[in-house]
């Protein structure tokens, strides 16, 4: 069950438990110091209690204004048991603090302890939880361009031209893309979700005569990871043979400023990369699959969600990787 199924329940009275003086509900993750429970907060907020070890600690500052942090404790048996309380603090927020909640739940299943797992979570999401201000460059829009920057490094180290298949910034529906070679960059900080989001009906449209390739790049937030784009994007330039278009083509998608801190809040390390063929039967949807054709005239833009985990028949062979970065590089 999904976080937010879980409170559904437990706001019904359904099948819980209150051994710990409050009514939970234990999800199906065990930890070395027991089960993460789902609860309701005093007002029916959704909740998750998270055990903690007897010498961890958790800090408490630095969490958004939509949330509630504390450690809580709760008897058991005679015994003292000590909980992260993670509270959502905003209705509005529930179905967002559900996927927090669920993200969380799936790095701790994937071995992470649960300081570490709530703390980076809510880093990852804290664009979502808090208002930004209209300096700061959207985490979206920068973990995408850490993406990016990072396959034209790839595509650098191969050959100095490199830099002349990155089509994205000059208006092509693909972001790389080299005489009958493209390739679509989807970057993200949520590992435990398959879902991307596809822009327009023109971004999985396979060139006539060619091949496209969809990279799905996995990112985690660290402190002071050796991605982000200051440093990706300087050691692109020194790497090309025309630094001076490359810039321009960094300017052109409003990134000039790249050494500036509002580029520069989070750094990021490569947890998984998966490569896709898309080809007939890939879950997409296309101008050229609609019936007249043609999307009608008063649509001005479609936006639609693949669900991955129903394209694994697509991964491509781990082969295909380095014959792709070579073809985008001019040198195939």
């Amino acid at each position: 069950m999904t976080a937010e199924t879980m409170w559904s329940v437990l706001r019904r009275g359904g099948h819980m438990d209150s051994d710990f003086q409050i009514y939970t509900i234990p999800a199906d993750v065990l930890t070395s110091a027991g089960k993460i429970r789902l609860a309701l907060g005093p007002n029916d907020e959704p909740r998750v209690l998270l055990p903690l070890g007897e010498r961890e600690t958790i800090s408490l500052s630095g969490t958004a204004d939509a949330l509630a942090l504390s450690v809580s404790c709760f008897t058991h048996e005679g015994r003292s048991f000590r909980f992260i309380d993670l509270l959502c603090l905003s209705r509005n927020l529930e179905a967002v603090f559900g996927e927090v909640v669920d993200e969380i739940l799936v790095r701790v299943s994937a071995g992470t302890d649960c300081v570490t797992a709530v703390e980076s979570t809510i880093a990852d999401f804290r664009s979502l939880l808090m208002p930004s201000s209209g300096s700061e460059v959207a985490p979206t829009v920068v973990v995408g361009l850490v993406g990016e920057l990072l396959f034209l490094n790839r595509l650098l180290d191969i050959s100095a031209s490199g830099w002349r298949a990155w089509s994205g910034p000059s208006g092509d529906r693909h972001d790389f893309r080299r005489g009958g070679t493209s390739l679509e960059i989807k970057s993200t900080v949520r590992a435990g979700n398959p879902a991307i989001v596809i822009n327009g009906l023109e971004q999985l449209e396979i060139p006539d005569h060619g091949s496209l390739h969809l990279l799905r790049l996995v990112l985690e937030s660290v402190s002071g990871g050796n991605l982000n784009i200051s440093s990706l994007a300087n050691s692109a330039l020194r790497k090309a043979d025309e630094p001076d278009r490359l810039q321009k083509l960094l300017a052109e998608i409003g990134c000039e400023d790249f050494d500036k801190p509002r580029w520069n809040c989070q750094s990021f390390r490569i947890q998984s990369e998966f490569l896709y063929e898309v080809r007939d039967g890939f879950p997409r949807l296309t101008s050229s699959m609609l019936l007249a054709g043609a999307v009608h005239s008063g649509l001005s833009a479609v936006n639609y969600s693949i669900d991955l985990s129903f394209a694994l028949q697509f991964l491509a062979p781990e082969s295909s990787n380095k014959k792709i970065e070579m073809e985008l590089a001019g040198c195939l």
